[in-house]
């Protein structure tokens, strides 16, 4: 949120002190290599967790396939990585999310997001768009904010969920702003309401808001990232009206502590080599997307600013999900 962007540098020099064992016996990769995404099938995240896994399996000559596990805050998911063996074979790909804002949420962790997992790296990140139904009377950020200030609590903003990205990024633009919204929460993305006009307000990643922006059954605001958006240019960045008012989702991966780092280095090379590769590019700037491949020890420290934030947000609103 305000460049939301655990501490797992300890964990992760340990790692990196460990002898490569796959260089004692059997070679590594010797068998399929399972990426696990703790989201459902059809979404952005697993849509790219699939172009992924199609382009390592190419570069490390071998099947890598991927099981969807969500459920709970991404921690089902999360949670069948941190307890799989550190020998390489299972990775995650996820928001950060399950590191930085899950166990804030939860009473009750299955993982301890400190120690249980190591990152290899930050893959991709994306801002959202603010959007608002068609027949709102407002085409940007000031005439939202006036128009709540009049209104206050009337103005309906949907939400993937309490606790998550949308619905805490909605709470950094209220307080930035002194206004108050009505939050509704959905499971999914609550465009086809938003369009109909049943909630007014929306905070949709560019994979699904693109299309409904560009054909009109979306107004878009503003755009929560520290740039505009490539995909649409003319709409302002949140930061523009609110500067340091930033929220965006970085997606990346991680594998259960201790696996050896030669095996960490060679996903992390990999990756990376992927994420910068022209056809990858193509299938970012497609949705709106921008390539990270962050080195491990830089994606542990985003990982240590984002949750400090996010913890002091999540503790001050007093959100709890059980």
């Amino acid at each position: 949120m305000k460049r939301l962007v655990h501490p797992l540098l300890a964990v992760l020099a340990t790692s990196c002190m460990l002898a490569p064992a796959w260089s004692q016996g059997t070679p590594w990769p010797s068998r399929p290599i399972k990426i696990v995404t703790p989201t459902p099938v059809g979404v952005g995240s697993d849509l790219f967790a699939r172009a992924y896994a199609d382009r390592l399996s190419r570069a490390l000559n071998t099947p890598v396939v991927v099981e969807n596990r969500p459920g709970a805050l991404a921690s089902i998911g999360t949670d069948a990585v941190a307890k799989a063996a550190p020998d390489g074979y299972t990775v995650l790909f996820s928001t950060s999310n399950p590191f930085t804002m899950t166990p804030f949420l939860l009473s009750k962790m299955p993982y301890d997001a400190k120690n249980d997992l190591v990152p290899v790296t930050q893959a991709l990140k994306g801002g959202s768009f603010i959007v608002a139904t068609p027949a709102m009377p407002v085409k940007n950020i000031p005439e939202l904010v006036a128009l709540a200030k009049k209104e206050p609590g009337k103005i309906s903003f949907a939400s993937y969920g309490s606790g998550t990205t949308s619905h805490l990024g909605f709470e950094l633009f209220q307080d930035a702003a002194d206004i108050e919204l009505l939050h509704v929460p959905y499971k999914l993305s609550a465009a086809p309401d938003l369009i109909a006009g049943q909630v007014q307000l929306g905070f949709e990643p560019p994979v699904s808001a693109l299309a409904n922006i560009k054909s009109g059954r979306l107004k878009a605001l503003a755009y929560t990232g520290n740039k505009r958006s490539a995909a649409l240019p003319n709409v302002p960045t949140l930061s523009e009206t609110y500067p340091g008012v930033e929220v965006f989702t970085w997606l990346g991966f991680w594998v259960p502590a201790k696996t050896p780092a030669a095996i960490v280095e060679r996903l992390h090379k990999e990756i990376v080599a992927i994420t910068h590769s022209p056809e990858m590019g193509k299938l970012l700037s497609d949705a709106g997307l921008d390539p990270i491949g962050s080195t491990p020890g830089e994606a542990a420290a985003a990982i240590e600013r984002e949750s400090q934030a996010m913890g002091r947000l999540i503790k001050a609103k007093n959100i709890r999900i059980d």
